[in-house]
């Protein structure tokens, strides 16, 4: 039987798991309501979305690894079932129940899920398009993104209708129907499919070895450098993400309007990865990390202190720059690194999103318990995007040195 070599199937099938296992960002609509239903303190609430991005991170290891060996398939089902079950169990936890039940269900296993889908989809997506590494990359990870535009005013809807533990019943069949029934159609293209592709156009800087295994690339200081992009770039967004509904409300929007500023940013994130990583096939991965980099500086800046709908377009832009590297990172490290080994490779490199996330978070709620402002927060924020700047351009100069 002649194999079918449409991209179009499987591409919009991993899109589709991708919105669905996107949630992780959408912590800021459920703060609130989690807060006064299980009458949680805001710090430790503050963590969720930290401790759900390093499982996160830990599952997208575990399935772009596991993608390499068993295909994306089996891995992307495995992920949604996980993702599903986390977010259904955290549907039955009671009222007044210790936070470390939530940590274990919604953060752990629903995290953990979640990565393991999105680890898996990425090595696929960007084995359907080579030759557009950083647009593959880019709607793939847009797509990750896109689920706060489509789930923030269905959750928030969901939580005013029927409360706080319901809706995350009603969200998790949601998620089990559409993400099961999408896993049906992936798979990996044929070998006539990619032999009739053109060679890819991008200003890559390979280290050398286009199959370079994990054991290898580990053992280079790019590998380590792009960890170490990833660990200062994100601490801006780790930051704010789980702030801004609740600081949108004290800096003077009304409650729609901080409800739709979490929207607004799914599709800031989302047009960010999708148009910055295609941007940077032919501007070049680390020019391209230079430029968010600063401007994440710039913009940490202004949510220091901007207020009303000057403080909705400051989250805007920074959720816009945020969204770039998302794609770009995974884009550099195939570059680098090869596509066979990608999934293994970028998940431990992702691992420092994660870390990232829980620093900085641990760091913002100790400076707000100091200060009683969040203002210290962006502006340390300010000072790892610009620390970012420098740690590009040693990246640079490292891989002149090996080509």
């Amino acid at each position: 039987m002649k194999k079918r070599n449409s991209p179009i199937p499987a591409l919009a099938a991993c899109l589709l798991v991708q919105v669905c296992v996107g949630i992780i960002y959408i912590w800021s609509v459920f703060k609130a309501p989690a807060m006064a239903f299980h009458g949680w303190e805001e710090g430790s609430v503050n963590l969720v979305a930290s401790f759900m991005l390093f499982a996160f991170c830990a599952g997208n290891f575990a399935g772009g690894a596991a993608a390499d060996h068993f295909g994306p398939r089996k891995v992307c089902f495995a992920g949604v079932i996980l993702f599903g079950a986390g977010i259904l169990i955290s549907r039955f936890i009671p009222s007044g129940s210790p936070i470390v039940l939530f940590y274990l269900t919604y953060c752990i296993l629903g995290g953990f899920g979640s990565g393991v889908s999105y680890g898996a989809n990425l090595s696929c997506i960007q084995r359907w398009l080579p030759h557009r590494r950083g647009f593959a990359t880019g709607i793939g990870a847009g797509a990750f993104g896109l689920s706060t535009v489509v789930f923030s005013p269905v959750a928030d809807s969901l939580i005013k209708t029927m409360g706080f533990n319901p809706a995350l019943g009603v969200l998790a069949i949601i998620f089990f129907v559409v993400g099961l029934a999408a896993c049906i159609f992936i798979r990996l293209p044929d070998e006539k499919y990619l032999a009739a592709l053109p060679k890819s156009a991008a200003k890559a800087a390979p280290v050398g070895n286009e199959s370079m295994p994990f054991s290898k690339a580990v053992k280079t200081l790019p590998f380590w450098l792009l960890f170490l992009n990833i660990f200062l770039f994100n601490g801006t967004w780790n930051m704010l993400n789980p702030l801004i509904k609740g600081l949108g409300l004290s800096r003077g929007l009304g409650e729609a309007a901080a409800v739709l500023a979490v929207s607004l940013t799914g599709v800031a994130n989302t047009a960010g990865r999708v148009l910055i990583s295609s941007f940077s096939d032919k501007l070049g991965r680390i020019n391209t990390l230079y430029l968010v980099s600063a401007a994440t500086a710039v913009f940490a800046i202004l949510l220091s202190f901007v207020e009303g709908w000057g403080y909705l377009v400051a989250v805007l832009l920074t959720a816009f720059a945020f969204g770039g590297p998302a794609a770009v990172n995974p884009a550099a490290t195939t570059d680098f690194f090869g596509t066979k080994h990608m999934g293994a490779n970028y998940g431990v490199i992702m691992m420092a999103l994660g870390i990232s996330s829980i620093v900085f978070n641990s760091i913002s709620n100790a400076l707000y318990a100091a200060t009683g402002a969040y203002t210290l927060t962006f502006i340390v924020g300010a000072v790892t995007a610009a620390l970012n700047i420098l740690n590009c351009f040693i990246i640079s100069r490292e891989l002149k040195k090996l080509k």
